[in-house]
């Protein structure tokens, strides 16, 4: 089976338009998070997520069980994708009350930080949350100066293991680039590969020549 292939902090409707026309498979909008340089409103999520011929994820974080309805409510996307502190319960309570899949981005330490102590519990949180019933985990690197976006590598080691471990299909993000996702997928073997920052001219705007090799890389068989 291919490697699905996710391009995310879409902010502009050519960049979209250059994820469907390069073959992937997910399109990601990160709404009504004010910190991240990608951040749109649900109006301009709403516009660019009517017109695509992909599967919409929502990225959003930091909200209560209501919002996160109301959300998926007006916006209707393939998957919601909860990017922050959210507990596992909340998973559960939203199971039943939104249209779409659920998934969960999982903090991932850098590749140079793998104590055995965090590994064991990111593997517990891990298990929490595909007991409350998400539909897939997005396995992120959390650096020192944010979760998601950062650009930076997370322990592929880990990942690696969280993939054999776990019964969900479970995406790899974290410091990809054209140039990096052939040997992420070798060694971590993920359902899914989740690209930002490594396919951008600048936070938001991406170039469309790395997304076209980033998604034909990942498509390759192995």
């Amino acid at each position: 089976m291919k490697v699905k292939v996710k391009i995310c902090g879409l902010t502009r409707w050519e960049d979209v338009q250059t994820a469907f026309e390069s073959g992937a498979d997910f399109c990601g909008f990160v709404v009504e998070v004010p910190k991240s340089p990608r951040n749109l409103t649900r109006t301009q999520a709403k516009i660019l997520i009517d017109k695509i011929a992909v599967a919409p994820v929502v990225v959003t974080r930091g909200k209560s069980i209501d919002e996160i309805i109301e959300l998926a409510n007006f916006l209707s996307p393939f998957a919601l994708q909860l990017h922050g502190d959210e507990p596992s319960d909340l998973v559960a309570s939203l199971k039943g009350k939104v249209a779409c899949q659920i998934w969960k981005a999982i903090p991932l330490p850098p590749a140079t930080e793998t104590k055995t102590t965090l590994r064991e519990n990111i593997l517990q949180q891990s298990k929490n949350f595909v007991k409350a019933g998400c539909d897939a985990l997005v396995l992120d690197t959390a650096a020192t100066y944010g979760f998601g976006g950062t650009g930076v590598v997370g322990s592929w080691e880990l990942a690696s293991e969280l993939v054999k471990r776990l019964d969900v299909p479970c995406f790899l993000a974290g410091g990809l680039t054209p140039d990096n996702v052939l040997e992420a997928i070798a060694a971590v073997k993920p359902f899914g590969v989740d690209v930002s920052s490594g396919v951008e001219s600048s936070p938001g705007v991406k170039d469309p020549e790395k997304i076209r090799l980033f998604c034909w890389r990942a498509k390759q068989k192995f």
